[in-house]
Formats: C-alpha cells, sequence, structure tokens
C-alpha cells in the first residue's frame, strides 16, 4: 500500500451530510484525491428537516454554499417553548438578526434534502462513488486498504468513517462498542404549509414540552412547508429507519389531548415516518492510525440540542483543515483532529441527553422550577441568555485548529467576501 501521491489520498465511506462536508471542505482546501464511497445506489437524502445552528450555517457559508442555503432556508425569529396543553410560553429565546449578529451567522432551518443537494452540486455527483458499501478494511504504515461488498480493493491514505449510527468502520475500528437503544420513539412528518395555514404556526422553533414526550415544528423550503418531529416513549419499536411508515392515528393518539395546534400539524400530515432513538456514551477514542470517524459514527445523539448535524457539519471542516496542517503525516492530523473534537462533541451528547428529560418533567415541583427558571430569565439580564449558548454557538473551526496547529490558518485559504452573509 505504498503512497504514490505528493499529498494524501482520502476515502470517505459515506456520503450523508458529514462526509460530503469533509470532501468539499477538502476540496476547497485543495486536496485533489478524494474518493467518497456511498452505500446506497441512489443519492437522496431523506424528507426530514434539520436544524442548523449558527456554528454551523458560519462552515456551510465559509464552503461558499450561502446563495445555495439562503435560498431554502428559513430563518426562524426565536425558539418558543409551550406547555403541552394550554399553550402557555414557557421559555422564549430570540433568534433571528439578533443571533445572526452575535455568532456570526443565522440559523437556520432546511429540509434535509435540500441541504444535501446545496453540498452535492457543489462538490459534484459525478465525483461519488454510489453503491460502494465499506465491507472491512487494512492499514500499515503505508496507507489503507478498503474491500467494498463487491470484492474491489481501494487504496488510499487515509479513511473516514462517516456511515452513520451503524457503522461498518466503526465496528472494525472500536469492537463491541455497540450503539444504546434509548427507549425513545420519534414521529415525524412534513405538511404542506398552506394547508396548514389555518393553525396560524408562527415561523419559530415551536416546541411543546409534556411528560414522558414533546413536539417540535418549524417551517422549512423557504416557508412551504412544516417539519415536525414528535417524541415519545418507544414501547416494543426497535427499528432504527428513517423511511419506517407508521399509522397516523397511532401518533394522534400518542398526542390525545395536547394542544389543537399539535393535532391540526398531524391531521394536516398525508405520511407519518418512525424511527427509534440511538446513542452511545461519550467515547475518547475515534481514531487509530490512518482511520477515523466522523458524525453519527463517532457521536450519535439524541435530537433535543438540535444539533447533530451540526456537530457532523463541524467535524467534517476540522479534520479538513487538520490534514491540510499536516499533509505529510495523516495519523497526526486525525490525532489532532480527535483530539479537537471529542470533548466538544461530548459534551453536545450528554447536553442532548439533560434536554430531553427537562423537556419530559413529570414531577410537579420540578416542572414548576423549570419554568419559574425560564420565566425569571426573561425578566433578568439580557445577556445572560446569550451567554449560556456562547460555548455551543460561537464555536469556530478554523480559531479551533489554529489554536492547535499554530500555523494552519495561514496554510489554507480564506473565506471568500462572497460566501459570508
Amino acid at each position: 500500500m505504498k503512497a504514490s501521491y505528493d499529498q494524501p489520498r482520502i476515502l470517505i465511506a459515506g456520503a450523508g451530510i458529514g462526509g460530503l462536508t469533509t470532501a468539499l471542505a477538502l476540496r476547497k482546501l485543495g486536496f485533489r484525491h478524494v474518493e467518497v464511497l456511498e452505500q446506497t445506489a441512489v443519492l437522496k437524502e431523506v424528507g426530514a428537516g434539520i436544524q442548523l445552528g449558527p456554528n454551523a450555517v458560519k462552515v456551510l457559508h465559509d464552503l461558499g454554499i450561502a446563495p445555495a442555503l439562503e435560498a431554502v432556508a428559513v430563518a426562524p425569529l426565536a425558539t418558543r417553548s409551550r406547555d403541552w396543553a394550554s399553550g402557555r410560553t414557557i421559555r422564549d429565546f430570540p433568534l433571528g438578526p439578533e443571533c445572526a449578529q452575535r455568532y456570526g451567522a443565522p440559523y437556520y432551518h432546511v429540509h434535509r434534502a435540500d441541504l444535501h443537494n446545496a453540498l452535492i452540486d457543489a462538490y459534484g455527483r459525478e465525483n461519488v462513488r454510489l453503491a460502494q458499501r465499506v465491507k472491512t478494511y487494512a492499514q500499515d504504515a503505508a496507507g489503507v486498504r478498503v474491500v467494498l461488498e463487491s470484492g474491489e480493493t481501494v487504496e488510499g491514505d487515509v479513511l473516514v468513517g462517516a456511515d452513520g449510527v451503524h457503522s461498518v468502520v466503526r465496528g472494525q475500528l472500536l469492537e463491541g462498542q455497540d450503539p444504546r437503544f434509548t427507549g425513545l420513539l420519534a414521529w415525524r412528518g412534513m405538511a404542506d404549509a398552506d394547508r396548514a395555514r389555518h393553525l396560524g404556526i408562527e415561523k419559530n422553533v415551536n416546541a411543546w414540552w409534556g411528560p414522558h414526550r414533546h413536539f417540535v415544528n418549524y417551517y422549512v423550503s423557504a416557508g412551504r412547508r412544516i417539519n415536525w418531529i414528535g417524541i415519545v416513549p418507544a414501547g416494543e419499536w426497535r427499528l432504527e429507519s428513517w423511511s419506517a411508515r407508521g399509522d397516523k392515528a397511532e401518533v394522534l393518539k400518542e398526542f390525545e389531548g395536547w394542544h389543537p395546534i399539535v393535532r391540526g400539524l398531524i391531521e394536516a400530515t398525508d405520511e407519518v415516518f418512525k424511527w427509534a432513538l440511538y446513542d452511545r456514551d461519550p467515547w475518547p477514542v475515534w481514531t487509530r492510525g490512518r482511520v477515523t470517524l466522523l458524525g453519527d459514527a463517532a457521536h450519535p445523539m439524541v435530537p433535543f440540542l438540535s444539533q447533530g448535524g451540526s456537530q457532523s457539519i463541524e467535524d467534517g471542516l476540522v479534520l479538513a483543515l487538520c490534514l491540510a496542517g499536516l499533509p505529510h503525516d495523516p495519523a497526526a492530523a486525525l490525532k489532532a483532529y480527535e483530539e479537537l473534537r471529542t470533548a466538544r462533541t461530548a459534551r453536545v451528547q450528554l447536553g442532548s441527553r439533560e434536554a430531553g428529560r427537562m423537556f419530559h418533567q413529570t414531577d410537579p415541583l420540578k416542572k414548576f422550577m423549570r419554568n419559574l427558571k425560564f420565566r425569571w430569565a426573561a425578566l433578568t439580564n439580557s445577556q445572560e441568555k446569550w451567554r449560556r449558548v456562547d460555548w455551543l454557538y460561537s464555536y469556530d473551526c478554523r480559531e479551533a485548529v489554529a489554536a492547535k496547529l499554530g500555523t494552519v490558518s495561514a496554510s489554507v485559504p480564506a473565506p471568500t467576501a462572497d460566501s459570508i452573509a
């Protein structure tokens, strides 16, 4: 497995949001030998929404897809959390222009397919190899050899496992570290905005908190659709699949007695889907030699901080910057990437779990104290609410890598003027 190029050959298993972000970032940084191996035969994303914090939107702007993103995204005005039955506001957190000004990029809601298409178009569909599922790999001091299920062997200098929560690459890299079933089930649907207009749904992250469950809805596709997700106890369901169809009557039963907006939005939806939620405890090792993990393969998390996709996007740029900073020592570059990302993503993983417990609170006293805390925060120092989330939204990939490697920022191109919002 002798290297034959003057820069590392990068193999990426998975053409999801994290894998494509990595590939595009490497391309922007001048890497000529990047090969994306996607296991599916058709390159597409599921019909669900995704929330992108300014920490991730800043990366996407950096990569030059700001115009494509702006054309399909919705910038919510606030995150508004309400009581499941009465609709009374529990928490109201501003987003909109104030958020964009503080963090240098807006908060966006996007249809996953729209984001996926923007990344694919920027990277080039012809540059993704379809129906190429990784079966196994081997590595030595000279490189990595990947064996595909077709029997073909692909060689490179680095392998990135961006192949999701049930990652084949992770399964070999970290044997016995299976994902943990959370006991929760996510229902999701997408309603036509015109069909739901009578409900008067605001242009916010609209969250409804109830005992043992919660419901979130927001606009996507430039305001033409409303995405929703409802989290409930899973019962016997264990399948982790975004495409498993469900019964709308069953969803309505799960949210029986809930606010008319919640039930009306479910009723306005033609198809509903369900999937079991899995995550893992934070793990300090993602890298062995020339092989590393990214996104859900490295740090799957429950969606209660709405940061799963955003953390994958951060991973992609940080990894690319580390490889650019240490192009002649891929193993050291991967180790630097791991050291930069594990503590941050662990904090997000654990924070997401804690947020779920807060949303689903059943104890009357704890609910009262939770609600009182948020009401008091709304009446006090407005800067305090921002300071609580600065750690999450102000993260800058380039600054983090520059601090780690010292000179990498000078060795890679800066964002162009037209790529900054």
